[in-house]
């Protein structure tokens, strides 16, 4: 279900821990964020670490957040 949260950083100072504690998911996730590859163009980028900054698409973040069922 698609929905909108607001994060009072700019884009580029946003964190992955800003993203999870915004959206307040209980479970293990996998974040894919919409980035531009200089090669390949639109791609979904994972971020894994709580301290890596997330990065922004046309100034805003698009986000895809799914269940990490450990498989």
């Amino acid at each position: 279900t698609p929905f909108m949260v607001n994060i009072p950083k700019r884009l580029g100072e946003v964190t992955l821990k800003d993203f999870k504690a915004a959206i307040d998911r209980e479970g293990n996730h996998r974040y894919h964020f919409k980035a531009l590859d200089p090669e390949f163009g639109t791609v979904k980028e994972e971020v894994f670490h709580d301290d890596d900054a997330i990065p922004g698409w046309e100034g805003k973040i698009v986000a895809w957040v799914e269940e990490d069922h450990g498989e």
